[in-house]
């Protein structure tokens, strides 16, 4: 072969060489920047996921600009307002207290006084109790005094409307303080809430070991007279008692013998 055709191929060799080499480098560069974006994409992901509610077992994404409506749907949000009782301090009346008429099925948030007329002092007018998930027919309600009337037994009853809800699947919430829901020797569920105050008496009243009367003087503890005090940790507004403490012991007595020392 002549020498200025093989310097020429040669060239030519070299050319396809460089070509080669530079068409490799470029693929790599391709690839690794596409390696990088899905690594960046992956990574994005990953730190920015949307905040999530639960509804049931569906996982449903938040909307930013409308948490609100996002959160629960319209069907739980009708169930949670058909829960609400709104929670007024019930004010003693007698048969005569007047009734707006509905017609609903009602359950006890945990349990609830039934009693045979709408006021909480003392055991005469309780005529039984009503536990969470067990069903009664709602015939009345007064928003002003905070009572509902009934049926229990074939007869008309009355039961604090705040201890009520028409949410037949509601479950009942275990109390913060375990000492506020106690459980007498008949059967009865007492609930208090927490309250601090002194406490005395215009006549001698006896002190219990339980919230109710059903052992006859044997639940008798101790009795608080005119003139002596007791600090009061806990009031049941829909059984009519309330929990004391005398003498370091914790007991029990009827709300409507107390009144509030002033201090």
């Amino acid at each position: 072969m002549p020498r200025q055709v093989r310097e020429k191929a040669d060239n030519y060799a070299d050319l396809e060489e460089d070509q080669g080499g530079l068409l490799s480098m470029l693929i790599t560069f391709v690839v690794l920047i596409a390696i990088t974006a899905l690594i960046c994409t992956i990574i994005w992901k990953v730190t920015h996921k949307e905040p999530r509610a639960e509804l049931g077992k569906v996982q449903v994404p938040l909307s930013q600009t409308n948490v609100s409506e996002t959160l629960v749907s319209e069907d739980e949000l009708a169930r949670q307002a058909a829960e609400a009782e709104v929670e007024i301090e019930p004010i003693d009346g007698d048969a005569h207290m007047a009734f707006e008429e509905v017609d609903e099925e009602v359950t006890a948030k945990d349990a609830a006084i039934i009693r045979t007329l709408p006021n909480n002092e003392g055991i005469v007018t309780v005529a039984g109790q009503l536990r969470n998930g067990q069903i009664l027919k709602r015939i009345g309600i007064n928003k002003e005094t905070g009572w509902s009337k009934v049926m229990f037994n074939g007869q008309e009853g009355y039961i604090v409307s705040y201890m009520l809800t028409t949410n037949k699947e509601y479950k009942m919430k275990a109390p913060e303080n375990p000492d506020n829901r106690v459980v007498t020797s008949d059967g009865y569920i007492i609930l208090f809430k927490d309250c601090e105050d002194t406490v005395t008496t215009q006549e001698f009243v006896n002190l219990r070991t339980e919230p109710s009367t059903a052992q006859g003087h044997s639940s008798v503890s101790a009795q608080l007279k005119v003139g002596l005090t007791a600090k009061r940790t806990g009031i049941s507004i829909d059984s009519g008692w309330s929990r004391v403490e005398f003498n370091g012991l914790v007991l029990y007595v009827a709300t409507v013998y107390l009144k509030v020392v002033e201090e």
